[in-house]
């Protein structure tokens, strides 16, 4: 209400404001009325100047300070910074509120938006780098956010790169990074990693990317790692293989230290030991895969946990279909903290990652032939792949080790014994492969393989000869159960009903008490 009572509407008309802005910048175009001279590049751009006050801080302050005399007197603004390529796409927006933002002229609006204090036109480039962010010019666009004073574009940048660290560090922008950047990358908590040893990996490809000047930044880089969240074995290698760290009696301390969060844990109780957010520690689950229906050789590829903590099933990802469908010999281990799945018969390995539950699959140049009833087991963060038969039924003694990190094959010192349908275990530093067949008798015979000196040796045999059983270690003694003891298997053969453990400190096996079977008890 006005002072005499009547009703008042404000009416806004979008079209006559826009219509109004046109004209304006129509008259700018014509140099009709124009009072400044804008100069960039030794190009010259008429303007009102009221306009450039209006839209920017830069000339509010410049038009209301004294100006030197020859620029006053030509009513001229050198502009030094600002490029003359941009200089209409500013005016443009300094008139009508419009901009045509593209990859090739982003960059130099954000520095022009910026010298000119331009606040909705810097946010609006910013939006744009934002939307264009990728693996090879994040880097970039940190450096760019923190030279220009955007703040959004800088924290968009810092977590893209933690998102996506991996790949970034195999850039040759982060190779080309100063030490006081990559020193702040590798303390981040929020990098998205599967293990600690890939910021590890970053940390060595860095320093012997200039290796001369940066050698003596090591033990620095080194202190950023988070030891307790990695493989003892993975240190162990680092410490007996790396030059870089061998050589450095300050790494060497440090990855010692690192040793001992395994070695003696109760030194650390009361310390804080925070993870990378991305990696869970301390969950214990099994973990099942279904295999082959046999009534229609169908392959079932699903995966599940129980939740030892929860005492729950969960149904994780299914199980990528590398495999053919006439492929029935599928063995898995566990390397990394991850499932490894290997069949000779595709020549193909497959990976589940637990953090990310997913699965990926490679080719990893495997050479050797086609075979099934093979094993497969992991010792120190490698996998060793163990006899087996091939497509003739001939048995092999033949010993392969693959390393998932460098994604290499060995082929090692071969068995005494062919066999095929054995199972493998590792017990005190040495993996034992135990009894299976050799393709005309179950066998009862053992031995062990020495990684550090490529050698087999000879262990006691088993009581029963049997072949697919299963073994597992339980403290510090091997215990095998159950397969059969007959060569020919059908619906009507009966599994072998004794148990048996080795004593390493005996040297020697021991029957056990029988599972039950039916309810009851099975006499040995």
């Amino acid at each position: 209400m006005n002072d005499q009572g009547e009703a008042q509407t404000k009416v806004t008309d979008e079209e006559f404001k826009d219509g109004l802005l046109q004209s304006l910048n129509e008259l700018r175009k014509a140099n009709f009325r124009c009072d400044t001279t804008l100069r960039v590049d030794g190009q010259t751009f008429p303007a009102h100047s009221l306009v450039l006050i209006a839209a920017s801080d830069y000339f509010r302050a410049l038009f209301s300070t004294e100006l030197q005399v020859k620029e006053k007197q030509e009513n001229l603004v050198e502009l030094k910074v600002v490029k003359s390529s941009i200089m209409e796409d500013v005016l443009e927006f300094m008139y009508l509120g419009q901009v045509n933002i593209t990859a090739s002229n982003a960059h130099d609006l954000l520095v022009a938006s910026d010298y000119l204090i331009i606040p909705n036109l810097k946010s609006r480039t910013a939006q744009f780098l934002e939307k264009s962010m990728n693996v090879s010019n994040c880097l970039t666009l940190e450096s760019f956010g923190c030279q220009y004073n955007c703040d959004t574009l800088r924290q968009a940048a810092l977590k893209f790169k933690n998102e996506n660290f991996v790949p970034i560090v195999k850039t040759e922008d982060f190779l080309a990074l100063e030490l006081n950047k990559v020193k702040e990358l590798m303390c981040q908590d929020e990098l998205n990693i599967s293990e600690e040893e890939e910021v590890y990996e970053a940390v060595i490809a860095w320093v012997k990317h200039d290796l001369p000047s940066r050698e003596c930044f090591l033990p620095d880089l080194m202190k950023c790692l988070r030891l307790f969240s990695m493989s003892k074995y993975s240190i162990y290698r680092i410490l007996n293989k790396e030059e870089l760290v061998k050589e450095n009696l300050i790494c060497t301390a440090i990855m010692n230290t690192g040793l001992q969060y395994f070695l003696y844990p109760d030194w650390f109780l009361g310390r804080v030991l925070k993870h990378r957010n991305s990696i869970d520690k301390d969950e214990h689950v099994v973990f099942l895969h279904d295999g082959v229906d046999i009534g229609d050789r169908l392959i079932r590829r699903e995966t599940y946990c129980f939740v030892l903590s929860t005492k729950k099933w969960q149904q994780l990802c299914s199980i990528p279909p590398f495999i053919e469908d006439n492929c029935a010999d599928l063995v898995s281990t566990v390397c990394f903290g991850r499932v490894y799945m290997l069949s000779l018969d595709s020549q193909a390995i497959s990976c589940f990652n637990p953090q990310k539950n997913s699965w990926k699959s490679k080719e990893t140049g495997c050479t050797i032939q086609k075979m099934n009833f093979f094993t497969v087991t992991s010792f120190n963060e490698e996998l060793y792949v163990i006899g087996g038969y091939d497509y003739d039924e001939e048995v092999k003694r033949t010993v392969h080790k693959y390393n998932p990190v460098c994604n290499e094959w060995k082929e090692l010192a071969s068995m005494e014994t062919g066999r095929g349908g054995h199972c493998a275990v590792v017990l005190q530093d040495l993996i034992y492969v135990i009894a299976g067949a050799d393709g005309e008798t179950c066998l009862k015979s053992v031995e062990n393989y020495d990684p550090l000196t490529n050698q087999w040796r000879r262990v006691p045999d088993l009581v029963n000869a049997r072949r697919d059983a299963a073994a597992a270690t339980v403290c510090g003694k091997i215990v095998v159960i159950g397969g059969f003891c007959v060569m020919e298997i059908s619906a009507s053969s009966e599994t072998e009903p004794t148990c048996e453990m080795f004593d390493p400190c005996l040297n020697q096996w021991s029957l056990l008490p029988s599972p039950m079977f039916h309810g009851q008890p099975v006499e040995l």
